[in-house]
């Protein structure tokens, strides 16, 4: 499987190529994919200039091929110019690393030529219109391995609970429970740390629930790990043992969603995920989500996750999501907010409808998870 990645130079971006928008470069190259690449051979889109193909009967793309379409995507998008404004970047490798780099914003791809950050595990090129470039060819990406590595004691995992805010109840609904880490303190590196601290905050959630038949909850699933089959293994033990007086107030917060919800991820969501919780959000980090990808009934909202310092980015990342409002209801997807840390940004969410809020503004970190309750908006933050 491979995945082929188009994007454009920065110089041509800042000379403000006249007409080639992010549309026209997706409906360009899709049509010509689409009458060379003819069957057997397929071809998928699965993101903004990310396509996903697969030849059954080649062990590897043909680089001479893909040169011809650098220079014809090139001629048909720029003209004659003489100018290479367009980069092609292909890699091959499992489906899972695959996915991934369809999911690489473009600054990481053009930077990738250069080593930061290294190209994944598998065979990688930058083609272009009269040349192809292996920067990476099958198991050559380089691997730091320590000679003695260094034996430590586990870190241990601190779990707290937020709030969750239906903006026009005005009331707490629910409440998430989450990792809590130290500011500086790493983030998990392999899938299996990311399901290990899911996992415990998924049995936590559980006993709690269990314990008190009054409460609702909010969990983490990383979408990666659900769509890998060895780490999906540890889930499916778990939900299917979930008794129904607690599949009903448990919803699952699927995370690290792609601006387009890939097309591999939608099996194992819709055969896992959503028959065992009551609801399913995606969280999401880029507020102009294409919602049309996500099938219907698969999720019950999307939730925007609020990140960095700059306020006024901030705001307009808040508007840009909620502005798509209509859409949303269109797709009766509910719209909600992550990250709160202001009362401007709450207003904003007030005021553009959003269905749900939560973040340090909303609520402070609890030890336990936060009751069902009504409490006025000007009261917020609900304090430990």
């Amino acid at each position: 499987m491979a995945c082929l990645r188009i994007c454009i130079e920065h110089g041509a971006r800042e000379s403000a190529v006249e007409g080639v928008t992010p549309a026209k470069i997706d409906k360009t190259s899709s049509a010509y994919i689409d009458a060379h690449w003819p069957p057997p051979r397929r071809y998928g889109r699965v993101a903004p200039g990310a396509y996903v193909l697969v030849d059954p009967n080649a062990e590897y793309l043909d680089g001479e091929e893909l040169r011809h379409m650098a220079s014809e995507l090139q001629l048909r998008l720029f003209g004659t110019q003489g100018r290479d404004d367009l980069c092609m970047l292909t890699f091959e490798g499992d489906e899972e690393q695959v996915l991934k780099f369809s999911t690489l914003t473009e600054e990481e791809l053009l930077a990738m030529r250069g080593g930061k950050p290294p190209p994944p595990e598998g065979r990688t090129r930058v083609i272009r219109g009269d040349s192809v470039q292996e920067l990476a060819s099958w198991g050559s990406t380089p691997r730091k391995v320590a000679a003695k590595p260094k034996v430590e004691a586990p870190t241990p995992i601190h779990l707290g609970w937020r709030g969750v805010y239906n903006l026009a109840n005005q009331k707490f609904e629910s409440s998430e429970i989450m990792v809590v880490r130290k500011p500086g303190a790493p983030e998990p590196q392999d899938d299996s740390e990311f399901a290990e601290h899911d996992l415990l905050a998924f049995d936590r959630a559980v006993a709690a629930l269990e314990a008190d038949p009054t409460l609702k909850a909010w969990v983490g699933v990383r979408m990666w790990s659900v769509v890998r089959a060895g780490i999906r293994d540890g889930y499916q033990a778990r939900l299917t043992a979930l008794s129904p007086n607690v599949r009903e107030r448990l919803a699952a917060v699927v995370y690290e969603v792609p601006r387009d919800l890939p097309f591999s991820a939608i099996a194992p969501l819709r055969d896992l995920v959503q028959p065992n919780f009551a609801r399913v959000f995606l969280k999401v980090h880029d507020p102009g989500f294409y919602c049309q990808a996500v099938p219907e009934g698969l999720a019950y909202g999307i939730v925007l996750q609020l990140e960095g310092d700059d306020e006024k980015s901030r705001l307009l990342k808040i508007h840009r999501f909620l502005n798509d409002r209509k859409v949303y209801a269109g797709r009766r997807l509910r719209q909600g907010l992550a990250g709160v840390r202001n009362a401007r940004e709450l207003e904003l969410a007030r005021r553009m409808g959003a269905n749900t809020v939560k973040g340090p503004f909303i609520s402070g970190l609890f030890a336990t998870p936060v009751a069902e309750q009504e409490t006025p908006i000007d009261e917020l933050p609900l304090a430990v």
